[in-house]
């Protein structure tokens, strides 16, 4: 008698497996037939999110000329005058126009006057090349860009031309 329930108890609990997988693979099928398609919306989320999340800037490594040749162009385009300036107000303003203690600010007469007694050739060399001063602060060499040793000497001369 003991056998002859669990037969029974097995064959009911394989027709409730069976009808359970059955539900499930029709319930597939019509989620599949009747589903909305979020593929449309889902190339308009990546485009945002692309166009929200694009980097603001970029960073030029030292020695990759091509990839900094259109911002040399532009400034190199604006004349021996202005080009000075472009760059100051382009990539050395960054630190010195900020305030940060340490660092010589633009029109800062007293702050620039030991510089300037080194020479500009000393000056052009520091800003090329790159200087740590007295106070611990440092200047990566070409201001953090990637200019030429023109452009570099040219934006020197436009902050020392400002801060005597």
């Amino acid at each position: 008698m003991s056998q002859e329930k669990d037969k029974v108890f097995f064959r009911n609990f394989s027709l409730i497996v069976g009808a359970l997988v059955v539900m499930m693979v029709i319930f597939i099928i019509m989620a599949r037939i009747f589903g909305v398609d979020d593929s449309a919306e889902l190339e308009n989320q990546s485009a945002s999110v692309a166009e929200r999340t694009a980097p603001v800037g970029e960073v030029n490594v030292a020695g990759a000329e091509e990839q900094a040749a259109p911002a040399v162009t532009e400034v190199a385009a604006a004349g021996d005058g202005d080009a000075g300036k472009k760059i100051y107000d382009g990539l050395c303003a960054a630190c010195h126009g900020s305030g940060i203690p340490g660092i010589p600010q633009l029109g800062d007469k007293e702050a620039w006057a030991p510089r300037l007694a080194q020479g500009n050739d000393t000056l052009y060399a520091n800003a090329i090349d790159g200087f740590t001063g007295s106070s611990g602060m440092m200047m990566p060499p070409r201001g953090g860009g990637t200019g030429s040793d023109d452009e570099v000497k040219a934006a020197v001369d436009y902050m020392i031309s400002n801060s005597q």
